[in-house]
């Protein structure tokens, strides 16, 4: 988008509070946001010294802004968050979909309800509890509550034939057989609700209503269904028990943690409610790259309490942004005062180390899982590419540069389908002063294979190179200069196209191939290598351009500033005295400098 399009848009844009929707060249939202002063929050974007990797990449694929404007900042809140999901936009994070967990779901559409043990979360009338990581503790749930409150967990249609009999779970007493019409509806029903009410975590009350019925039937002389009572009492004392931890008694408290690696977020969530702990849920957000984990936690919080209860305190691992929007919110949705806050008693901590625990033991099974993946994903990238070998280094290439100014390189290397950071390269380009990617390509293609030739190093299985056929054809000559027979292809960033070679036309892999997932993760790789060392150099030079100007102050004292100050505001700023603190500036140097910025101002 050029600069005379983003002033237009911007100068039409409201300062009152709402939702934009930023979209691509086919019109598609690519990322949402929201904002007290849609104006404002926009503009920021375009401000090229404060932005961030993510924040340049989303703006070089803006080319046009929508907006919509709403009463107050929670509305945009929500707005914003139902635009998301509707959406999803490759820009905003994303919660992955964790159906994979199993859950237990109540079937309380049915006259009858059951206890079901499912890896399908469907909006179909069940309710569900969950998600549960661990498929064997789920099952052992299932079990214990049919055997306590005797629910059954076939899919028989009630009532029986005449003639049938009960199975053998009614034998067994796991169940109180509705089937055949053994137990009233009336009566099963409070059995049911009871058995929710333990799994919502509300242990106390069920208990006393337990007592106030088995006293109920002794009082009757009904002393078999006092001690079937009794037992259930017995049964969820002792499984409440354990589940027990130190936090206020009464409180309904959630507690947050999170932890990002490689590109992929794992929160987990504690849910406290009565001081008992009810359980875990487990969200996995990828497009995390560039995200801070404040910001995840942040819009975790916006979905998930839209459609779950909201306690009376949030304890977050982070402090998130806009706290004081989220809690109003929030205590409006829940009708009573819900406060986010940060884990600082050393209870809190405690429960946090708790999380923490978890989410290393869940990381790992996902990272043996990815492993997995990643296996499959090279394995058919071999296939796809005919390749002769398993592919097991892969280095990729990638150029950065503002019209050909201050460009640099990036070579990332990656061994069996991880990084191999040791093996990671950056580039500064000699040979061209202006714009010439698939030139400056040619020159780095040409100096790594040099390098690997003249330390007789392990040549990679497969070269990859962001940009399209221009990059391609320049690299595969870099390598034929060298007699070299090396597999090279070349992914275009904008449909994401694969050249294998200079006659072939591309081929376009589908989203989900796991194929095209390895060759994506290296060429982001590649990529915010290369952008982070440009930044590295262009503010290194921004710094040394304006120090060079300033009269009398030799090379020494330049890096003596540099070195103290960090930055040119710095400087800038600095009072004489505070110059004088930096090595070898006296008297006379700090007030040249001082002068030099004041007049500047």
């Amino acid at each position: 988008m050029d600069r005379e399009k983003i002033k237009s848009i911007i100068s039409a844009l409201p300062e009152e509070p709402g939702t934009y929707i930023m979209k691509d060249n086919r019109s598609l939202p690519i990322y949402i946001g929201k904002a007290s002063s849609i104006k404002k929050r926009v503009s920021s974007y375009f401000n090229k010294r404060k932005s961030d990797i993510k924040t340049r990449m989303l703006v070089k694929n803006i080319e046009d802004i929508e907006f919509i404007v709403t009463d107050t900042e929670i509305e945009a809140l929500i707005l914003e968050n139902n635009l998301i999901k509707k959406h999803k936009p490759k820009f905003n994070i994303r919660l992955k979909d964790d159906k994979k967990f199993p859950y237990i779901a109540i079937s309380i559409n049915e006259k009858f309800p059951r206890i079901i043990f499912t890896r399908e979360l469907v909006r179909d009338g069940k309710r569900y509890f969950g998600p549960y990581t661990d498929a064997k503790a789920a099952r052992n749930i299932v079990s214990m509550i049919s055997n306590t409150f005797r629910i059954r967990t076939c899919g028989n249609k009630i009532p029986f034939k005449k003639g049938e009999r009960p199975c053998i779970n009614y034998q067994m007493k796991r169940c109180s057989a509705p089937c055949t019409e053994t137990i009233k509806n009336k009566e099963y029903w409070f059995l049911v609700k009871n058995a929710i009410r333990f799994l919502e975590g509300n242990i106390d009350p069920l208990l006393e209503d337990l007592e106030k019925l088995m006293n109920k039937y002794s009082q009757k002389m009904e002393y078999e269904e006092a001690a079937r009572i009794r037992d259930i009492i017995f049964d969820i004392q002792k499984i409440s028990i354990s589940q027990k931890v130190d936090v206020p008694i009464g409180m309904d408290n959630d507690y947050i943690g999170i932890v990002i690696n490689r590109g992929e977020a794992v929160l987990v969530l504690f849910e406290f409610r009565k001081g008992v702990l009810l359980g875990r849920k487990i969200s996995i957000f990828e497009n995390v790259e560039y995200t801070e984990p404040e910001d995840i936690i942040r819009s975790f919080i916006v979905e998930h309490y839209a459609n779950n209860e909201v306690p009376q305190k949030i304890i977050t691992q982070y402090k998130i942004s806009d706290r004081d929007i989220i809690e109003s919110y929030l205590t409006e949705k829940s009708a009573r005062k819900t406060s986010i806050l940060l884990p600082l008693s050393s209870e809190d901590k405690s429960v946090m180390n708790m999380i923490r625990k978890n989410i290393d033991i869940i990381s790992a099974e996902r990272a043996a899982h990815n492993n997995n993946s990643t296996a499959e994903g090279l394995e058919k990238l071999q296939n796809i590419l005919k390749l002769n070998d398993f592919p097991e280094i892969i280095e990729c290439f990638d150029i950065s540069n503002i019209q050909g100014k201050q460009a640099v390189a990036s070579m990332v290397s990656f061994k069996n389908g991880k990084p191999d950071k040791d093996n990671y390269r950056r580039y500064r380009i000699r040979a061209y002063s202006s714009a010439n990617d698939p030139g400056m390509i040619h020159e780095v293609v040409s100096r790594r294979l040099q390098y690997l030739i003249n330390e007789d190093k392990e040549l990679p299985g497969l070269i990859v190179i962001d940009g399209g056929k221009p990059q391609l054809s320049r690299a595969l000559e870099a390598a034929s200069n060298f007699n070299l027979n090396i597999n090279i292809i070349s992914i275009a960033k904008k449909f994401e196209e694969i050249f294998f070679d200079l006659k072939t036309p591309p081929m376009k892999l589908p989203p989900s191939s796991p194929a095209l997932k390895i060759i994506r993760r290296i060429r982001d790789e590649a990529h915010r290598f290369a952008l982070a060392y440009h930044k590295k150099i262009r503010g290194k030079e921004m710094i040394g351009s304006v120090i060079d100007n300033i009269p009398n102050i030799g090379e020494k004292s330049r890096i003596s500033l540099i070195k103290h100050f960090k930055s040119v505001k710095n400087i800038s700023n600095a009072q004489i005295d505070e110059l004088k603190e930096a090595e070898g500036i006296g008297e006379k140097s700090a007030r040249i400098i001082f002068n030099f910025f004041h007049r500047r101002d």
